[in-house]
């Protein structure tokens, strides 16, 4: 058998829609297909991989081995692989992923370099399709060199995958995988080839392109109770490789079990635990840690500081912090190393500050219960000495718990309402077991909480005092003109010499402040902004705007519409009101200036127009945000829409399902901040004309959704979408014979629109001569109001045919909760008993179900009828009213807060 410079084994199975690309990428390499072997491994594919694999070795016969096998598992692929490579170098390469074009080169090269000498090289490992965030063990890489990793050194800086791997042949020897295993069997394999040298070579020249499938169908995205008891069977066999090759656990080998153990301590299983199963992970895991030393699991960058916690609390015991000796008021020592510091973001985050009267009103969480001692939280003004105790409230949004639902952490809320005049010191602190001692926390603040944590010269002034955020403290000072004038001149200084964004774009910033400053000096009248999505309006929100510059002849506040300039809306808009191209530097102004902000979106691009520049400004956003909600809302959202996720002062809604769960301890809101005034959008339907019309109106499926644009709000295309169940169900039951017979007989026609997630994917859907595909995201005020009868599976717009009472067939022939969809399983909405039509599971019962409406010109029976009556709380079409009477009350509260302007 020839030696090539380099084998790559590619275990395959059922990867027929992937493995091109993935050939394609290494007969791609600089290095030229001549110092490349292929070692092909089908495992028993029942796709049509085979014929890829046998094309690819027709294409370089001299290169490539095809071996085919009884399906397997992936270890004994790769082993039937590693058998008949004969390289010099091996890198085992998955059938769905890739290696950037240069990285044979550059292995090759750092090989050939005697002064390496290590047996393994790591490349940069990029995840790509469903996910593109940065690995955790990416900061091992230097930006424009190659480096060696000793882990005697190091210990916690171990890799965990295989793939973006280059071994020595001669390194693996008789190592190879385990067979028995099925997941993380490449975590051990790395591992034990490490042990020959314990160091090993990281690069940024090679580069990994890992594929997390959007549709969550790769095998090392799908978690049950089996492999989480595999993986803690990897670790076992980890630290007893390391006894074998070195006579002990070395601090690596801990590491290595470490960072497997983390990866699900606070996770969530596919499959719930039973008892037994729960009391089997507790037992294993502690068995493992207990192994681990303390500073391993001190200086391990990938654990999070909740996790090293419950580390420390499976190591030593769930009472150990009561033994802590705190030094520097906040930092917590045990035999003198550090197991933890008050120093972080949880113990103390701020998401609301802000004036009530003569109070600056405060609110925040913290997750200090996860020491598991009694503590009191509390203020300190260092300069007049008084404490002012916290007001503390549950958040179970933000409880905590183990894999077998052990509980880690009471999510807590609090507030604190401090005197608001000057010459204060506020800092924030907290005592445990009732002792004398006070640890100091660092208040780290939200999006919506005025001060940023990385800039240093925020000040905001409040009628007569100002507030600053000094150092773990909020100071105030008597509010004069020069302070004022020289506190801004610091802030423009720190703007400049910032190194966040380009000098052009921090020079506009500083000017924006200016603008601002000189508008808030000379123009006192307040603004007001209105905006549904930036590139299209006729939702909750321009219905507002609407009546607001068309009926409500108010006029004390100047209002504008938020709406791309390229919008097919923004003519129909501005031929009525004021319109806005949320893209401007004027809008950035005009959003800074507002006082109000009224949208049926609560996305990051509507409550902040600035991005990652935010901090630039924070300090000067001073806006009450009016919530609208683009649909009903009928599953828990607490962890996108509850405090402290978004700042809403007023949460509009249209039912009392909706108030209920708004006003529990999930979401935080108060009875002053969610008001039931109905869907402003429902309006339009009291003069709606109902036709002979069908509307299909699915609603969206995350695991296979394009990616965000970055910078926008819509999607990238997914090529792959025609493949899913999803498109296959809907383009079938549109095109149904004996649907389409039914409705040419009974006269009805039909409109047909994927969600606006799914807009790109339009155009994958045929239509007909009786259903018409829309070619984006719906008109729904026309559609809702023109259509008889309406066919969803879970979507939100089917309470808008409740509230005009008119039958919905809620088509569900999956789960949502298994596709991604946004709402969980708690949803407090069902389907079956709360619905306004019946649930179908079938493609045949959604066409019957149909069909009876038709042939019943689709009157709504009277059991859905009163669920209707029974859900709404009003049906006057007079929303939009009440959503405009309630924003002036709060213009006009502002006022007396001494926040008008």
């Amino acid at each position: 058998m020839s030696e090539f410079a380099l084998s790559v084994v590619i275990p395959v199975y059922n990867a027929e829609e992937y493995l091109g690309e993935t050939l394609e990428s290494v007969a791609s390499q600089t290095v030229g297909m001549e110092n490349i072997q292929v070692v092909l491994v089908d495992d028993g594919s029942t796709d049509g991989s085979a014929a890829v694999c046998r094309a690819f070795q027709e294409r370089f016969p001299a290169n490539v081995v095809f071996h085919q096998q009884p399906n397997s598992g992936v270890s004994s692929a790769r082993n039937a692989g590693l058998d008949r490579a004969c390289g010099r170098i091996v890198t085992c390469l998955d059938s769905d992923d890739q290696w950037s074009c240069e990285s044979f080169a550059h292995a090759l090269e750092f090989f050939d370099n005697q002064e390496n000498n290590v047996d393994v090289l790591v490349g940069e490992l990029t995840l790509f399709e469903g996910e593109d965030h940065t690995h955790p063990l990416a900061y091992r890489f230097p930006k424009d060199k190659d480096s060696i990793v000793r882990l005697g050194d190091r210990p916690c800086d171990i890799q965990s995958t295989i793939g973006n791997c280059f071994f020595l042949r001669e390194a693996i020897g008789d190592i190879r995988f385990d067979e028995d295993l099925t997941t993380s069997e490449d975590t051990l394999f790395v591992n034990r080839v490490m042990l020959r040298k314990c160091a090993y070579g990281v690069t940024p020249f090679c580069s990994y392109l890992y594929r997390k499938r959007q549709d969550g169908s790769s095998l090392s995205q799908v978690i049950t109770y089996a492999k989480h008891m595999q993986n803690l069977e990897v670790c076992r066999r980890m630290l007893a490789a390391s006894r074998e090759a070195r006579g002990r656990v070395l601090p690596f080998a801990q590491a290595v079990a470490l960072y497997i153990i983390g990866w699900q301590l606070l996770g969530k299983a596919s499959d719930a635990f039973t008892a037994e199963e729960g009391e089997a992970w507790c037992a294993a895991v502690s068995e493992i840690v207990e192994q681990a030393d303390a500073d391993v699991i001190a200086k391990a960058r990938w654990l999070t500081r909740e996790k090293k916690i419950v580390l420390y609390r499976l190591k030593y015991g769930l009472d150990i912090f009561e033994d802590l000796v705190w030094v520097d008021r906040d930092r917590g020592l045990l035999d003198g190393m550090q197991l933890v510091s008050m120093n972080a973001k949880a113990p103390c985050y701020l998401y609301e500050v802000a004036p009530a009267g003569d109070v600056l009103h405060i609110e925040g969480t913290t997750d200090i219960d996860i020491l598991g001692m009694p503590f009191e939280l509390f203020v300190r003004d260092e300069k007049g000495d008084e404490c002012f105790p916290a007001q503390m409230f549950p958040y179970p949004t933000d409880d905590r718990h183990t894999l077998d639902k052990r509980a880690v952490c009471a999510g807590m809320r609090f507030a604190f309402d401090l005197p608001l005049e000057p010459e204060r010191s506020y800092s924030f602190r907290v005592r445990f077991c009732g002792r004398a001692q006070e640890v100091i926390l660092t208040p780290h603040y939200g999006n919506f909480a005025i001060f940023s944590q990385s800039m240093k010269r925020d000040f905001h002034r409040f009628g007569k005092v100002m507030v600053k955020h000094i150092g773990k403290q909020l100071r105030t000072y008597r509010a004069t003109l020069p302070m004022a004038a020289v506190s801004e001149l610091r802030r423009w200084a720190e703007i400049l010499r910032s190194k966040k964004g380009t000098a052009p774009l921090r020079l506009q910033y500083v000017w924006l402040r200016l603008c601002y400053r000189v508008h808030r000096a000379l123009f006192k009248k307040p603004i007001w902004i209105f905006g549904d999505k930036e590139w299209k309006a006729g939702d909750n929100a321009e219905n507002v705007y609407r009546y607001a510059m068309k009926q409500s002849g108010y006029r004390g506040a100047k209002m504008y519409f938020a709406l791309e300039k390229s919008s097919a809306d923004y003519a129909s808009v501005a031929a009525y009101g004021k319109v806005i191209d949320p893209s401007t530097f004027r809008y950035k102004l005009l959003f800074l200036l507002s006082s109000v902000v009224v949208s049926s979106r609560a996305e990051e691009a509507m409550v902040n127009p600035y991005g990652s520049e935010l901090v630039f400004v924070k300090d000067l956003m001073d806006y009450d945000f009016v919530y609208l909600t683009h649909g009903t809302l009928f599953g828990d959202l607490a962890f996108m829409l509850g405090k402290p996720a978004k700042k809403i002062k007023l949460f509009s809604v249209s039912t009392q399902m909706e108030r209920r769960a708004l006003l529990g301890e999930a979401y935080g809101y108060g009875e002053d901040e969610v008001a039931l005034m109905g869907m402003a959008r429902y309006d339009a339907y009291g003069s709606a004309q109902t036709q002979k019309k069908i509307a299909f109106l699915p609603t969206w499926r995350s695991n296979i959704a394009g990616k965000i644009i970055p910078g926008t709000s819509t999607r990238e295309y997914v090529h792959h979408f025609k493949s899913t169940d999803f498109w296959k169900f809907y383009n079938a039951l549109i095109n149904d014979e004996r649907l389409l017979a039914a409705m040419e007989r009974c006269g009805y026609t039909a409109e047909f629109y994927v969600h606006p997630a799914f807009e790109k994917q339009a155009g994958d859907f045929t239509g007909n001569a009786l259903v018409a595909v829309g070619e984006g995201s719906a008109d729904y005020e026309r559609v809702l109001s023109e259509s008889a009868l309406m066919v969803t599976d879970y979507s939100g717009v089917g309470f808008d045919f409740g509230y005009q009472r008119k039958p919905v067939v809620y088509s569900q022939y999956d789960s949502v909760f298994s596709g991604g969809h946004t709402y969980g399983e708690d949803s407090y909405f069902d389907y079956d008993t709360d619905g306004f039509g019946p649930v179908t599971r079938t493609l045949d019962d959604t066409v019957d179900a149909i069909i009876r409406y038709m042939e019943s010109d689709c009157a709504l029976e009277p059991e859905y009828r009163k669920r209707a009556d029974a859900m709404f709380g009003f049906s006057d079409y007079q929303s939009s009213k009440r959503i405009f009477d309630a924003a002036a009350a709060l213009s006009a509260r502002r006022r007396a807060d001494g926040r008008a302007r």
